[in-house]
């Protein structure tokens, strides 16, 4: 396992001499183990008020920025007709997917890897792709996708942090604040 959000958590878990566990998995499923009990928490996460219900969000440790990836500079995603007509993806479970929901754009497919949004962005079966910068342009080189064939336009740009199962908290009430000192040390 590579990449920032991994690296910070090493160093702050060697800051508070902590030994852990990572485990890999598919981010909807990550979740939901924390969610009932069999994993203790998830990263890199934004906040949201339904994580919120059965975790505790650390002080931020990342920042995450959004982008529409289309195949056209001139796709126009934030238009009535495009959200009514133009089927989008981002990455089943996450923020982004929910949010097209609450945004109102048709959303229909379920993809489970950068990977996968990207094929179906290639393939023609979305108009665009809602995604991490950093994670959709990983993909991209590993892909070996010429950047040219790939537009991007910024959206937003959110807070990351992990989220400790509310059981875990209750269990190590310190945690979470000694984690968050421990964060500060690790900027940069």
């Amino acid at each position: 396992m590579k990449g920032t959000g991994i690296e910070k958590i090493k160093c702050i878990m060697r800051e508070l001499e902590q030994p852990y566990q990572l485990t890999m998995t598919q981010w909807d499923r990550a979740q939901l183990m924390v969610e009932v009990g069999s994993q203790h928490g998830f990263f890199l996460a934004s906040r949201n008020t339904s994580r919120d219900s059965y975790a505790v969000f650390s002080s931020p440790i990342s920042e995450q920025r959004w982008s529409w990836f289309s195949l056209s500079d001139s796709t126009d995603v934030d238009s009535d007709v495009f959200k009514k007509q133009v089927e989008v993806v981002a990455l089943f479970g996450s923020n982004k997917w929910f949010w097209l929901h609450d945004q109102g754009y048709k959303v229909e497919k379920k993809p489970r890897s950068p990977q996968a949004m990207l094929e179906l962005l290639l393939n023609g079966e979305v108009g665009a792709i809602l995604g991490n910068d950093a994670v959709i342009d990983e993909t991209i080189k590993q892909m070996g996708i010429s950047y040219r064939a790939i537009s991007q336009k910024p959206v937003t740009q959110r807070p990351l942090g992990v989220y400790f199962s509310k059981t875990f908290n209750e269990n190590y009430p310190q945690f979470v604040s000694q984690f968050n000192r421990a964060a500060k040390q690790c900027k940069g």
